[in-house]
């Protein structure tokens, strides 16, 4: 894959050199000489985004696996009655608690 949109920095170039408030005053080469910068900026800002995804994307899924790999806590209403955990969530005292 090339790096670089060549077709791109032609259009840029163009853009730039029929364009009298961007030309100013400058050549075709000068122009052209500007497009390359453009591009190789936005070639430097992709691949440091796609650099931060992919680390992002790692830090996820090592996180997730590091989860998924402890041991899952004890329950938080293990060992009580029904009518114990029913009444501590409202349900026993004629409260309506919400969904």
């Amino acid at each position: 894959m090339n790096r670089y949109d060549k077709r791109q920095v032609m259009k840029d170039a163009h853009r730039i050199y029929s364009n009298d408030f961007q030309r100013k005053g400058r050549t075709w080469g000068e122009c052209l000489k500007a497009a390359w910068r453009w591009e190789k900026d936005a070639v430097r800002v992709r691949e440091a985004k796609a650099a931060k995804l992919d680390a992002m994307i790692a830090a996820s899924w090592a996180a997730h696996n590091a989860r998924k790999n402890e041991k899952p806590k004890k329950k938080e209403f293990e060992g009580l009655s029904s009518d114990v955990v029913s009444y501590a969530m409202g349900y026993g005292r004629n409260l309506y608690c919400g969904d």
